[in-house]
């Protein structure tokens, strides 16, 4: 019995040190990874939404430096694996990771401490999206940071002199509302658009629009063992049922001159464009597009409300991207970048960057804090709906989406052929 109670009062007490060591609350028995460090992060915001978190963090902790720069999504992917190809002292500690970047290079992702957080954790504390990040043995790759998610966003003046009061909830609704904001003049030229949908190239969230409707309608698009389903059928019941195709019919609908709901065209400024000069009604767009629309017209009177569902859904779905904090495996200070990861997500800190970005923290004990704000509530709301899909290539899966948009609408192909394009260019690219 004592021989017992001596192995378990053993593997606490290992357990407790382990902790201090970690935290650094023991700094004698630290080992080097354990220490203060100098630590390069990357992320997408400017500086001033992280400085101060980073002034918090090296105030409290004077053996840290934490160097940040801001990069281009559209770049990161090449400048990541570049640096780490060339093994120079600028790789990462930290970096502001993608989910739609996962599928391809998870593989280059430490693991976080399981002492530190836990799938359990992940699964517990975070929106549901955040499994994303999570390995098929439950490591943890990443801790939710933040999501840009769709969201619609309603011109105020236009609802209001059309006696319109609320948004639509339904795409059903918000078909009925498109027609009744649309103008044209004698030629049928667009003057005011009830809403941008249907073209690849002029919409700026075009391929999330479209995945969105997708995953909403039951199309998986591609598996989970990457399998490319994009275009399936699907049988309920006795029906048989082909969501891709029924979503891509309704979109390029909205563009096709021959429809009486046409409410939009190629010859269009871009979608935001229109909706920043008060020429369109009703923008899908994300939640990061806020700041931007406020800047550049802060005298335009527009509300958020979730992005429409289909009839009688069984949970609402918004289509969008979650960014975790993550440590490449190319890291020589994993220990001291998780430590401070930890740090920028906790509840308070995560709140607080929420607060410079104009988002949402993605921890479920601090999202009911949002509920009497009317435009972060949205966001709020947005988040939690948030659902993923494993993307073999966010750049070249978005170019795919604009072409299939295109394809249809055009006529170029039917409705079927276009897709069955899509998923074999899909299928290369895994």
């Amino acid at each position: 019995m004592k021989f017992q109670l001596a192995i378990i009062g053993g593997a606490i007490m290992f357990v407790v040190i382990a902790v201090l060591v970690l935290t650094g609350a023991l700094p004698g028995l630290r080992t080097n990874e354990g220490r203060g460090a100098k630590l390069i992060m990357w992320g997408f915001d400017d500086p001033g939404a992280v400085s101060p978190l980073i002034s918090k963090f090296t105030g409290a902790r004077t053996d840290f430096e934490v160097k940040y720069f801001k990069k281009d999504i559209g770049v990161f992917e090449s400048d990541l694996l570049n640096v780490i190809a060339s093994g120079s002292a600028d790789i990462p500690d930290v970096i502001v990771f993608p989910s739609g970047y996962l599928k391809k290079h998870k593989d280059k992702l430490a693991s976080a401490p399981p002492i530190l957080i836990t799938e359990r954790e992940i699964r517990q504390d975070y929106v549901e999206a955040a499994s994303a990040f999570l390995g098929s043995k439950n490591e943890v790759f990443g801790i939710p940071f933040y999501a840009d998610v769709l969201a619609l966003y309603s011109n105020g003046d236009l609802f209001t002199k059309n006696f319109i009061t609320l948004p639509p909830k339904t795409w059903d609704e918000f078909l009925v509302y498109t027609q009744k904001f649309t103008q044209k003049d004698s030629a049928g030229k667009i003057l005011i658009s009830g809403a941008a949908m249907g073209r690849g190239g002029n919409i700026k969230n075009a391929p999330l629009i479209l995945t969105t409707l997708f995953l909403q309608s039951g199309e998986s698009i591609v598996k989970e063992d990457g399998e490319v389903s994009l275009g399936s059928s699907v049988n309920v019941g006795n029906t048989t049922l082909r969501p891709a195709e029924s979503s891509l019919r309704f979109i390029t609908d909205f563009a096709n001159p021959q429809k009486t709901l046409q409410s939009w065209s190629s010859a269009l400024p871009e979608d935001e464009e229109m909706f920043i000069g008060g020429k369109l009604a009703m923008y899908l767009g994300l939640i990061s597009d806020y700041n931007e629309i406020k800047s550049k017209n802060p005298h335009l009177s527009f509300a958020a409300s979730l992005i429409p569902q289909l009839k009688d859904a069984q949970r609402p779905i918004a289509g969008g991207e979650l960014f975790a904090l993550a440590v490449p495996k190319a890291s020589q200070k994993q220990a001291q970048a998780w430590e401070f990861i930890k740090f920028l997500t906790d509840a308070e800190n995560s709140a607080a960057y929420a607060d410079t970005a104009m988002n949402v923290s993605l921890r479920r004990d601090t999202l009911p804090n949002y509920q009497k704000e009317s435009v972060r509530s949205v966001f709020a709301q947005s988040v939690l709906a948030l659902k993923l899909w494993p993307n073999p290539d966010p750049l070249r899966s978005g170019q795919i989406f604009r072409d299939l948009i295109e394809d249809a609408v055009l006529g170029r192909a039917t409705l079927r052929e276009a897709l069955e394009k899509a998923r074999a260019r899909l299928d290369e690219l895994k």
